[in-house]
């Protein structure tokens, strides 16, 4: 788990006004008191947080021009991602069928334009057409939508068929379609469930290819990000319907994000805005997440969370519904540092009073049973998703970088280790797995959450107490360390400086360089760990990140380009 920050720098203006009110409120009450049992907490914060007095932002015309205008400022200095976000922001406070919400989209597809992202503008063109765009301003929205369409005819838009390929390329499990087969899941003593290899696996095997099933995003992240997925997709998201404060890739996420715990959020989301910070939405959520599976019927999920479970559904064995998911990660044990029991006392307690403040959860959480069972599973949820959960931090937008929260169902099984086999990249929704070095038959499969031994300079310090091999203080960490520091075989060194050659050289595609670099990596597997072969490692996890970041780039302006086609 990544310790949680207090959000510094700029961000959206409606984020910042929000958190900076209830920071306010906060200290007038005094030193919050990081010792005090949850009871006092929730007294403290009803007292001096003022959150009832709080007003629920609602869609409104006036803020949408005022964000508008600031995004057209920052278009004109060429500043166009920051642009697109206060346009973004506009777009969500924009009422319903007003020419404010037609002129973001449009406003949207004049950044697209600019960065030669093509298929982008034609899909915003689109919406500001079915949003009632103003007829007096049609004509130069028509004369963009024909530069777009003779630009992608003439061959000048961005790619939209990946090269490489990054799919599963091994056999698929035949009951888990979006897991290679041979992989297992086993107990061990030391690092409680894991991934375990039942037959061999080589560089560039892709072993895993899954949906995010949780998500919780930074707030200052709610105009880049998908609510549901945390995919960017390109920042061309859509509002939600009720509140200005959560954006969606597509309506697929936003219906679903709905179902399972918007319909719980929105009408106190601006409440939510002011106490949220880093991943702790996802706290809540998969609360909700719960509930919504046993058909809102709280009883029915506290006679199932009261009882000890001695197993719970195998998710390596078959594809599990979204009950069958819940139980699963509800019984997931995993190490967890205690030392954050106090911060993440402090963030329960925010969501507790804040969502009893909202009429339809307090019309299923009647009862004192039902605030004391509510109360003590966020407390045990907020443990077990700060282990579970693999952050990502977005630089592009804002360089202090904010926050994503994310829990997948397999993905969240593999082990950290500083000694990584797999690259673990979390993109546009999905969680793939890529083999970096072999793996044998019986081996475990690992993973890192922070970096990896082969980044120089990195400080691998980590929000628990590592147990993989490079930590290990032990023979075994010794043995591993003094096997580091082995020379390369002086003959072999031509090998990796003709990579060298093959990785500077601008005619060489990605997918070239890609296979290359497994080749040699299988080749001098058996000098692992080396800190020459390190070096290869640390290139090879690097251009791993960018192609599956491109392929996912290329397969959305594949998809905006096929519905764009569809509409003419």
């Amino acid at each position: 788990m990544n310790s949680a920050a207090v959000k510094s720098g700029p961000g959206p203006e409606t984020v910042a006004h929000l958190q900076s009110t209830f920071s306010r409120n906060m200290k007038s009450g005094g030193e919050l008191d990081l010792d005090a049992d949850a009871l006092e907490l929730i007294t403290f914060v009803e007292t001096h947080g003022q959150l009832d007095k709080t007003p629920e932002l609602t869609k409104s015309n006036a803020p949408a021009a005022e964000h508008r205008s600031a995004g057209n400022r920052l278009y004109r200095e060429r500043k166009l991602n920051q642009a697109l976000v206060l346009y973004n922001e506009s777009i969500c406070h924009a009422e319903a069928g007003s020419d404010q919400l037609a002129m973001g989209y449009a406003n949207r597809s004049a950044v697209y334009f600019e960065q030669g992202e093509y298929e982008f503008a034609l899909y915003n063109i689109d919406l500001a057409k079915r949003n009632n765009y103003p007829e007096q301003l049609m004509p130069k929205l028509l004369a963009r939508e024909l530069n777009c369409q003779q630009q992608i005819a003439a061959g000048r838009s961005k790619p939209t068929v990946p090269h490489p390929r990054m799919n599963i390329n091994v056999d698929i499990n035949p009951e888990i379609p979006f897991l290679a087969s041979g992989i297992g899941m086993n107990y061990e003593a030391k690092f409680g469930r894991g991934l375990i290899a039942q037959k061999d696996f080589n560089p560039g095997d892709i072993l895993l290819d899954e949906k995010v099933v949780l998500c919780g995003l930074e707030c200052d992240l709610i105009y880049q990000n998908c609510s549901q997925c945390s995919g960017e997709f390109g920042y061309s998201l859509i509002p939600c319907a009720g509140c200005p404060l959560a954006m969606f890739c597509s309506k697929e996420c936003q219906e679903m994000n709905w179902k399972l715990y918007h319909r719980f959020e929105c009408g106190v989301a601006s409440k939510l805005c002011c106490i949220s910070f880093t991943w702790g939405m996802i706290i809540p959520r998969f609360f909700f997440y719960g509930l919504t599976q046993f058909g809102d019927d709280l009883q029915a999920m506290m006679d199932y969370c009261v009882q000890e479970h001695a197993t719970a559904p195998n998710p390596l064995e078959r594809t599990l519904n979204q009950l069958e998911v819940f139980k699963f990660i509800h019984n997931a044990k995993p190490h967890f540092n205690r030392k954050f029991d106090s911060y993440l006392k402090v963030i329960v307690v925010f969501y507790y009073v804040v969502f009893l403040m909202n009429p339809l959860v307090r019309s299923i959480i009647r009862t004192e049973s039902h605030e004391r069972f509510f109360l003590r599973s966020l407390l045990a949820y907020s443990r077990l998703l700060g282990s579970l959960l693999a952050s990502t931090v977005f630089f592009k937008v804002y360089p202090q970088g904010y926050t994503a929260g994310t829990v997948s169902l397999i993905g969240s099984i593999c082990n950290h280790s500083c000694d990584p086999a797999v690259n673990t990249v979390i993109h546009s929704g999905r969680v793939k797995m890529v083999v970096l070095r072999p793996i044998r038959k019986g081996e475990q499969i690992f993973t890192t959450y922070g970096t990896s031994w082969w980044e120089p300079g990195e400080d691998r310090s980590l929000d628990y107490k590592c147990r993989c091999v490079v930590c290990d203080r032990g023979p075994a960490g010794r043995k591993w360390h003094s096997l580091m520091m082995r020379p390369f075989p002086l003959k072999e060194l031509k090998n990796v400086q003709r990579m060298r050659y093959v990785l500077d050289s601008e005619e060489t595609n990605n997918a070239a360089k890609l296979n290359a670099l497994q080749q040699l990596i299988k080749r001098y597997a058996h000098l692992h760990p080396q800190k020459n072969l390190g070096d290869i490692l640390r290139v090879y996890d690097s251009l791993l990140n960018d192609a599956i970041f491109a392929e996912n780039e290329a397969l959305v302006r594949a998809k905006l380009h096929a519905a764009c086609a569809a509409s003419i």
